[in-house]
């Protein structure tokens, strides 16, 4: 390894050697480094004083790695597929092929370590290193990637495929690497699931990432018994079983952290499909002060999930965050004075001090089943992962009148939705009014990436919405641009917006005379509710999030 400053020392001296580059242009350069925060190299490239072919020859000399011009030599295109495609962007590297057992990896700066730190976290085999110019690496990243993308949308299998596990498919893939480099993409890109879905003319590949689907790679289609066998047995499942759906799960090392990857395997009209949910071993995420959940609110919910008894609600679509804010609560209340159990479908993260109980409707493990048989073991919390028929809410609203802590989920749009839903469901209402002490409505919006984050003035309609006044000068709101870190979206990671309403005595009064949605929903605002839309348009205020996520996100409610 060369050090930055010899590197960029030794493109200067020869600058001003050959008279390419005087003294006082050399300063204005620097100057102009330093403003821009660039690397005084990059600012002499982007003022033609020097070329990016010079640089390379200049780096691989002083690194002792060899030059490789790559408009004389072909990259192995099976190789470079094998690398995350926004790695190998983000890094300006390139896996270009294999030599004596070796990988040969082109590299356009040797100075920078990270480079070969995710090489050699990916590949546990012998790298030799070459270095080629900036240029020529993007565009065989850009004529690789882009034609496997054609490629598999137009190429048909026309060779059978064993049913046996192997290691490449009949078109030579190896898909036991090309497997481990989707999931390692996966997480570098901070997706939730990787879905694997066979086409009529290709295995396509796309990511789940701040709730956003996006195809990021496709195979031939003869790629896809290989890799969805591959799959299958990294999740303990019947590769021989093709008809009937199954699940399972693996364990998966990238980039210095564990991945438990939850696994579904359904069949489809046109073959398997595969979804792969990623759940991170990291628990720092999974409490209450990091849900994006304002000071007061955060408070107010802490107050009531330390109460001894009563069941509280959190209510949202699926993909809302309502079991990460479970997790959060009871990471709060987590003691070894308190015996919290919960019964879950299935268990997606392990909580030291805490019992956990998966459905498995296959041995008839029901959430009413496992919660009848739980109570019997003496727990002071419960927490059940969603309440889904009659049976399962009457004994959670039972469990709570008798002493027990019930934290639940349960599918409405609103917060005092749940009371129609649990009443739909055949619950009393006298149940209902003297069991429930609070309910969480929750979303999950994307967040504006800070890296391209942009204000602006915001135009009449948005003034109207934001409850902006028209004459008020200075107002302004925040967009992401779109820059490489958020792959141009403007957006990164996601953060929620809730509604929380406590049942006091005027809306258990509610509950008890049958009172409308729209009754309940007046009287908890009347009283200090923060709506979703509210807390959504706050948001937005804080620069959290832009107005059209807020809007989306909230649309139905408003």
């Amino acid at each position: 390894m060369i050090a930055a400053e010899s590197a960029e020392q030794r493109v200067i001296s020869k600058l001003l050697n050959d008279g390419t580059l005087t003294t006082v242009g050399l300063a204005t350069m620097r100057r102009e480094s330093e403003l821009m925060g660039l690397p005084i190299v990059e600012v002499l490239q982007e003022h033609d004083v020097v070329s990016e072919a010079e640089v390379a020859n200049i780096y691989a000399d002083l690194s002792g790695f060899r030059f490789l011009d790559l408009t004389r030599r072909k990259a192995s295109r099976a190789w470079v597929l094998t690398l995350p495609e926004n790695i190998a962007r983000k890094k300006n590297c390139l896996l270009f092929g294999e030599v004596s057992g070796q990988l040969v990896v082109a590299v356009a700066d040797p100075v920078d370590p990270s480079v070969m730190a995710v090489i050699s976290a990916r590949f546990e085999r012998p790298v030799q290193y070459v270095v080629s110019p900036r240029y020529q690496i993007v565009e065989v990243i850009d004529e690789m990637y882009g034609s496997a993308r054609e490629q598999g949308a137009r190429v048909r299998a026309t060779a059978p495929i064993s049913t046996t596990v192997a290691k490449t498919s009949a078109t030579g893939v190896n898909v036991v690497e090309q497997l481990d480099s989707i999931l390692d993409e996966a997480v570098d890109r901070r997706a939730s699931d990787v879905h694997l879905e066979s086409e009529t003319d290709r295995l396509r590949v796309r990511l789940r990432i701040d709730g956003r689907m996006i195809e990021v790679r496709a195979y031939p289609l003869d790629v896809a018994p290989a890799m969805i066998s591959r799959v299958k047995v990294l999740a303990t499942m019947d590769i021989t079983e093709k008809r009937k759906p199954q699940d399972g799960r693996f364990s998966h090392r990238s980039f210095d952290q564990d991945i438990d990857i939850r696994v579904a395997v359904i069949p489809t009209a046109r073959g398997e499909r595969v979804t792969l949910r990623l759940l991170s071993s990291d628990r720092g995420r999974l409490t209450l002060e990091n849900l994006g959940m304002g000071l007061e609110m955060r408070q107010a919910f802490e107050r009531l999930i330390r109460r001894p008894y009563g069941i509280i609600l959190l209510t949202g679509p699926t993909g809302s965050g309502k079991t990460t804010t479970l997790y959060g609560a009871l990471q709060t209340i987590n003691s070894v004075d308190k015996h919290i159990i919960t019964i879950e479908d299935p268990v997606e993260y392990q909580m030291a001090g805490i019992n956990q109980v998966a459905v498995d409707t296959e041995f008839g493990v029901s959430f009413a089943l496992a919660l009848r048989s739980i109570l019997r073991h003496d727990p002071d919390v419960v927490m059940v992962g969603e309440i889904r028929d009659e049976e399962t809410a009457h004994l959670a609203l039972e469990a709570a009148l008798t002493g027990h802590l019930v934290l639940a989920t349960l599918h409405t749009n609103s917060a005092v939705g749940s009371v129609a839903r649990l009443l739909d469901m055949g619950c009393e209402p006298y149940l209902v009014a003297s069991a429930l002490i609070g309910v969480m409505a929750q979303r999950l919006v994307r967040k504006i990436c800070l890296n391209c984050k942009r204000g602006y003035t915001p135009n009449r309609t948005e003034r109207e919405i934001m409850g902006i006044p028209l004459d008020r000068t200075g107002a302004e709101i925040y967009r992401g641009a779109g820059c490489s870190r958020c792959l141009r979206t403007g957006y990164f990671d996601r953060v929620g917006v809730y509604e929380f309403v406590p049942f006091d005595s005027g809306l258990s009064k509610l509950v008890m005379h049958k009172s409308t949605i729209d009754q309940m929903h007046a009287h908890a605002v009347e009283h200090g509710c923060i709506t979703l839309r509210d807390d959504a348009l706050g948001k937005v205020r804080e620069g959290l999030t832009t107005l059209e996520e807020a809007l989306r996100v909230t649309r139905r409610e408003a």
